[in-house]
């Protein structure tokens, strides 16, 4: 039975996010909510109409009218559903290969679900206990504007037309930012080259986006451009790529992004939330800009938990998920794209030379282990015995991670440490510990 992780369900297309799944999960939600109406939109995978109807269809069965986005990015769907006051939900499995797909939940207003929510929908599919067949059936229809109504948005957040006219290259990683994103970068004063824009249903995020960017880089590089842009499968994040090639994760925008509202006077509380992956050199160099940095565990649903409580506005992973709180509800790669473009125009600086006075990043390694049960982890037996003589080893320049992967079943390990050879020997052991344990 798939669960809910960090960014809804996720599981392999048609075996284990199955059509009857879908179905099932339409007449939960129904169950939950109660809603009159919810919007639905996907990306470009080639399972995601079979389980966009499905889910359609459960919601309809239930009395609920359906309004087909069709595709969309994330963050557009999050963007109707709180302009409109509707619930919304997202066919995508974001980041991942076109196999996987999944569903992710947008309550009235466009904010991600509280886990009590979540857990209120899955016991309802596990149950089957659903309401009773209902003689009123929802409307199932087709909104063509949607899209248009998101790229108005993000026009208005960024007026660069009187601005000298960069070059920049957009990488749409072959997903659901090809129904957006051409036409709002071809609007702005840019001279720009889109590639990752010819989906096929099984090209997404293959080779490229902000997953693969090296073709960004090479593109960037090739064309002598002022910039490059790589967002992944359904937009809700997104990655930089400089003149030189280099490439600008997600801490290093923040950091640009955070000293940049500071000088402003726009920081408000003179802080900004970040996820425990964060990089340590991001810390090192808000702590000497006197920026307070207010951690969380990793998913962009507990950031802006955060920002909304403190009355913050600015949140976002190392990954790419950036959040404007006073823009957007969610994680947008579009809209982070778009203000990056907004502030490089203003300062008139390079990128490069803007993300190195922003931040340096301590060497870092990290990868993923197959595991059964991920969420075991932290049971492992001696593990944190090991961890404790590791980060003793590291003399305070560095820090290390071990967590179970909230979308894949896989465990996260990194490492930060004062040399890149350091930070893979760490991680290289500890793998070796957790490998009898898999």
């Amino acid at each position: 039975m798939l669960e809910f992780g960090t960014d809804g369900v996720r599981g392999r297309a048609n075996q284990e996010l199955t059509p009857e799944f879908a179905l099932s999960f339409g007449r939960a939600l129904a169950g939950v909510f109660r809603p009159e109406t919810v919007v639905i939109g996907r990306d470009t995978r080639v399972s995601g109409a079979m389980l966009s109807s499905a889910l359609a269809s459960g919601l309809s069965s239930a009395g609920v009218s359906v309004v087909d986005l069709g595709i969309i990015p994330t963050p557009g769907v999050a963007y109707i559903s709180a302009k409109r006051s509707l619930a919304g939900v997202v066919i995508s499995a974001s980041h991942n290969p076109y196999e996987d797909n999944g569903i992710k939940v947008f309550a009235s207003g466009g904010l991600k679900l509280e886990d009590e929510l979540e857990m209120q929908i899955h016991s309802l599919v596990l149950s089957g206990n659903f309401d009773p067949a209902t003689v009123n059936v929802g409307e199932i229809v087709s909104d063509s504007t949607a899209r248009d109504e998101y790229t108005s948005y993000l026009l208005s957040n960024c007026d660069i037309s009187e601005s000298q006219r960069q070059t920049v290259v957009i990488d749409c990683s072959n997903g659901a930012a090809v129904a957006v994103a051409p036409g709002l970068f071809s609007a702005m004063n840019l001279d720009v080259k889109f590639i990752g824009v010819t989906p096929d249903g099984r090209n997404i995020n293959q080779g490229c986006g902000s997953v693969h960017p090296e073709l960004l880089i090479e593109t960037v590089l090739s064309s002598r451009a002022d910039f490059g842009i790589a967002l992944d499968g359904d937009a809700d994040r997104m990655l930089a790529v400089d003149a030189e090639g280099n490439l600008i994760d997600g801490d290093q925008l923040m950091a640009v992004f955070a000293l940049d509202l500071k000088e402003r006077s726009k920081l408000l509380g003179n802080s900004v939330v970040v996820t425990v992956m964060t990089n340590l050199g991001f810390r090192q160099a808000m702590a000497a800009s006197e920026i307070e940095v207010v951690e969380t565990q990793v998913g962009d649903r507990y950031v802006l938990k955060e920002l909304e409580q403190r009355g913050l506005v600015l949140g976002g992973e190392q990954s790419g998920h950036i959040i404007f709180r006073d823009l957007a509800t969610t994680g947008d790669g579009l809209l982070s794209a778009v203000r990056l473009v907004e502030l490089l125009t203003r300062r008139n600086e390079p990128l490069g030379e803007l993300a190195k006075r922003a931040m340096v990043k301590l060497p870092q390694s990290m990868t993923s282990m197959e595991f059964e049960d991920p969420k075991r982890v932290d049971r492992i037996p001696g593990l944190s015995d090991l961890l404790a003589r590791l980060e003793q080893s590291l003399e305070n320049s560095g820090r290390i991670l071990v967590r179970a992967s909230g979308t894949e079943p896989k465990v996260r390990v990194m490492a930060e440490a004062a040399t890149r050879d350091k930070a893979e020997q760490v991680v290289a052991e500890i793998c070796r510990y957790l490998e009898q344990y898999r």
